[in-house]
This record gives structure tokens, sequence and C-alpha cells, in this order.
């Protein structure tokens, strides 16, 4: 019985992540993109993701969506930026075209994106 409920409970762990992987899907589109951004950023209110800038004010997360844009968008990366006019910063959130998110920052500048 241990030795089942062992298999059962691996072969639960392989599925449901490959369900939660993006890259799977293919690419997704920008409003996908800036939907992501913006969870993005409510999700460094609740935590410091040790980006370098700690965890961000509670307004972060009621930007309104008119406030997040696709600044650029390169081969396989998105980057979006999202406005928090109350804190008058910017955000800006390097994503890839698949949905995976790679880092955040408030230049708009990242290490090997062109």
């Amino acid at each position: 019985m241990k030795i089942l409920s062992t298999v059962l409970m691996v072969l639960t762990l392989l599925t449901s992540q490959s369900l939660f992987a993006h890259s799977d899907h293919g690419p997704i589109s920008e409003s996908a993109a800036q939907s992501l951004a913006l969870d993005v950023a409510t999700n460094l209110t609740t935590r410091d993701a040790g980006l370098g800038f700690g965890q961000l004010p509670i307004t972060w997360a009621s930007v309104p969506a008119e406030n997040i844009a696709i600044t650029k968008k390169g081969k396989g990366y998105y980057i979006i930026l999202v406005l928090n006019e109350s804190e008058k910063k910017t955000l800006y959130v390097l994503i890839s075209d698949v949905g995976e998110v790679y880092d955040a920052n408030f230049t708009g500048e990242f290490e090997g994106v062109k």
C-alpha cells in the first residue's frame, strides 16, 4: 500500500508540473504578457524577491490596466512597463514570449537583452 501511495504521489507531481509550465503551450499574446507583468507587480507587494529593490508598496497591487504597456518586443521576449502613478515610478518586467518571468527593475535595462 505504501508503494502504491508513493507511486501515485510521484505521478501526480510529475503531471502537475507540466500543467503549470507555459513553454509547452507556445508564445503568449501581448495582452497575456501585460497581464502577467501586472501579476508580477502585485506579487512583489507581498515579498522581497531579491531583485535589489525589496518589497514593493501595496499601491502596486492596484495599478490600472491602462498603465501597463509593452516597451519592447524582441526575439523571444517582451519588456513590459507597469506605471504606478501614485509612486511616480515605473517597473519594467522582462518576460519570455512563452510566459516565463526573467527579471524586473526600475531602469528598463536588462543584461544580455538587445
